[in-house]
């Protein structure tokens, strides 16, 4: 690891409810498994090339109407903020769109950074929409953020459009949907500085499209943060979420399920409304207090015509590992509206729905992906630990008629030049079986690798790390396998 010590007047380098049988317990192989193969091939592109300070994605991608993948690369800097790229898959070539969020959103000399896009990316009439998240930590960085910026960008043009700061201090995380009939756009208002955590909590906001106005929808958390990764907006205009508990547990939240109504005009809670048996992907039953009380939504994804969505908890979120299906027009509080569809394992940011099939990535043994987070693994030293990092692209059909727990497993994720992914929590797809993903892979020199902050308490002066990692956007090209 080396180290590079950067004095605070010395600039930072620019930058269906089929279970499977009992697990194999060598590998995690799963009976009736389809393997095409011992690899995934990518095709990558280093995003470090470009900035040393990317470093690390949660989200912040998607496929849009044009064909095009959008997607965002994010810091943990004091001195740089989060970039934003379009790759075009028929051309094959990625372009830089912005290198900095910060200057886009007009704080180029504020001392803060808008340093992530640590959200969805959502479409409207030829707008995507996302939002910024504070990217330095440290007390310093949490105390000086000015707030998060919601933000449009018109594909036709290029324009930006800055909606501003929802509510100063604030940041966003994470979750941002629109509602296509009213033009509007929900976020979610989390507090980090402590004076405001204490004060006060998570609020739930919208943003009008035309006017630009920002509206406080109500409270969800009470001197606590907190967040949600994702809202699905339903036909009817109605935002359902659930709180995220791998970090935060609340004694008035077991399972919530929250729905803001704009008829009602108000949030509606439905509590301890979430499954309440987990089972593993063999059908072992899930069981334990925790287990129970951080029942939760990591992934979620609206179905076309979004009278109904698909949602998975995972290890993150409780521990079922199964794909559910919500239909808010049955009766909540009887479970009906709850309908597992498919055994896929336990899953968390890395799903996303291309036409008829989700991918998603796993651990190729699931005991591992229950156990270990790759974001927390990614940091350890491949040279101690080796470079052996197994991580794996699969998916299943949803098609009608299919066997949903048919699970497809695309093999190891490796890239053209043999690097293999460590981390991905940013993962898209488009109906043409092309899946695409962000994240932190092995590198081959030093010129590939993030720049990470390592100390960050030494008065006057920052201590940085070139990371034994680096950040790379990928494409793998499934339906060619």
């Amino acid at each position: 690891m080396k180290l590079i010590n950067f004095r605070s007047t010395v600039a930072v380098l620019a930058t269906t409810t089929l279970l499977f049988s009992v697990l194999n317990s060598a590998n995690g192989q799963k009976p009736g498994e389809k393997h095409e193969g011992n690899n995934c091939q990518v095709t990558s592109y280093s995003m470090n090339k470009i900035c040393k300070e990317w470093d690390g994605q949660w989200q912040g991608i998607g496929v849009a109407s044009d064909g095009n993948c959008y997607f965002a690369t994010s810091t943990h800097s004091s001195g740089h903020g989060a970039g934003f790229h379009v790759y075009d898959p028929v051309k094959k070539e990625h372009r830089v769109i912005a290198e900095d969020m910060t200057i886009v959103c007009g704080e180029e000399y504020s001392g803060s950074q808008q340093g992530k896009i640590h959200s969805p990316i959502v479409e409207l009439d030829g707008w995507l929409y996302f939002t910024t998240h504070l990217s330095n930590y440290w007390p310093e960085g949490i105390d000086i953020y000015t707030g998060a910026h919601v933000l449009g960008y018109e594909m036709a043009t290029g324009k930006f459009r800055d909606f501003g700061i929802v509510k100063p201090r604030y940041s966003i995380y994470s979750a941002i949907q629109v509602d296509p009939e009213r033009k509007v756009l929900y976020v979610m208002l989390s507090p980090f500085q402590p004076d405001l955590i204490k004060e006060d909590g998570v609020h739930l906001y919208s943003v009008d499209i035309e006017s630009g106005e920002k509206k406080d929808l109500g409270q969800l958390t009470f001197g606590e943060t907190g967040g949600t990764p994702w809202f699905y907006v339903d036909h009817q205009g109605n935002c359902w979420f659930t709180l995220w508990k791998r970090e935060w547990q609340y004694a008035y939240d077991r399972g919530n399920l929250y729905c803001y109504s704009p008829q009602a005009g108000k949030i509606i809670t439905y509590k301890d409304a979430l499954p309440k048996e987990g089972r593993l992907i063999d059908g072992t039953p899930v069981s334990g207090k925790h287990m129970y009380n951080t029942r939760c939504w990591n992934y979620t994804e609206a179905l076309p015509g979004r009278e109904r969505c698909l949602f998975a908890m995972g290890a993150w979120g409780g521990g079922d590992e199964r794909l559910w299906i919500f239909d808010p027009s049955k009766d909540i509080a009887s479970g009906e509206a709850f309908e597992p569809i498919a055994s896929i394992g336990t899953t968390f940011h890395e799903t996303a729905r291309g036409g008829d099939r989700l991918y998603f990535v796993q651990y190729e043994d699931l005991e591992v992906q229950r156990t270990i987070s790759p974001e927390l693994a990614r940091d350890e030293d491949p040279d101690i630990v080796g470079y052996n990092s197994n991580l794996h692209l699969r998916s299943i059909s949803l098609k009608k008629g299919d066997d949903p727990n048919q699970i497809t497993d695309h093999g190891k994720i490796v890239d053209q030049d043999g690097r293999a992914a460590r981390m991905i929590n940013a993962l898209a797809a488009d109906s043409k079986g092309r899946v695409y993903m962000t994240g932190d892979w092995y590198i081959k020199s030093d010129r590939e690798a993030s720049m990470y902050l390592l100390l960050w308490d030494h008065p006057g002066e920052r201590l940085y790390s070139l990371m034994k990692r680096g950040m790379f956007f990928a494409v793998a090209e499934t339906a060619m396998e």
